[in-house]
């Protein structure tokens, strides 16, 4: 009898002992799992910001993607007076100077350029000629090559290798066209450059 009297309260403590070894191994998977679903997140995250970049990457990438959208605008609205005519003092779509023309086409954009193509350099911010990019001013000497800004133009391609680009503007003889500064008149007349379109 008394053998038979043990047995429920063996029983009782395999059972409790069972109890509690699955009690230990559910807690062991719970927090296994926490863990695991955190490296995923976290790895998740990690492909996110490589793909997208950094929070900072995403509104510099966005800051840029609008300036070359606002640049192509202007670089579109410039083109559309091409062949229209120069004459001096002149600024509308009949006809153009040089300043007058740059000066027409920014206001339209809400950019305000004084008149004179040698003030005009003095509206945005220098940058060297390494640095040029659509949308930018350049200058020039006017026909007497000497110290003096006499023409402008702006950017609106930058060959690849850096060396040259092209430009619109208003010439005397053709009117409104785009010209390269790989060109013997404008190659040994270039004198800077300036941004307003940041």
């Amino acid at each position: 009898m008394r053998a038979t009297q043990g047995i429920p309260a063996r029983t009782n403590q395999i059972f409790m002992t069972f109890s509690n070894i699955t009690k230990k191994i559910a807690f062991t998977l719970t927090i296994s799992f926490a863990l695991m679903l955190g490296a995923v997140q976290a790895s998740g995250q990690e492909l996110t910001a490589r793909k997208h970049g950094t929070i900072r990457e995403q509104v510099e990438q966005s800051a840029l993607h609008q300036h070359q959208l606002q640049v192509q605008e202007i670089l579109n609205y410039a083109y559309q007076f091409r062949g229209v005519p120069y004459r001096h003092g002149a600024s509308s779509p009949r006809a153009f100077d040089c300043s007058g023309f740059t000066s027409y086409v920014f206001k339209r954009f809400g950019i305000q350029l004084d008149r004179r193509s040698g003030a005009q350099i003095n509206d945005g911010r220098r940058v060297s000629r390494s640095e040029l990019r659509p949308g930018d001013l350049v200058f020039f000497n006017g026909r007497a090559v000497n110290n003096r800004i006499g023409h402008v133009g702006i950017v609106t391609e930058v060959d690849g290798n850096g060396t040259g680009f092209r430009f619109i503007h208003a010439a005397v003889h053709t009117g409104i066209t785009v010209s390269h500064s790989s060109e013997s008149y404008y190659s040994r007349r270039y004198m800077g450059a300036c941004r307003v379109v940041e």
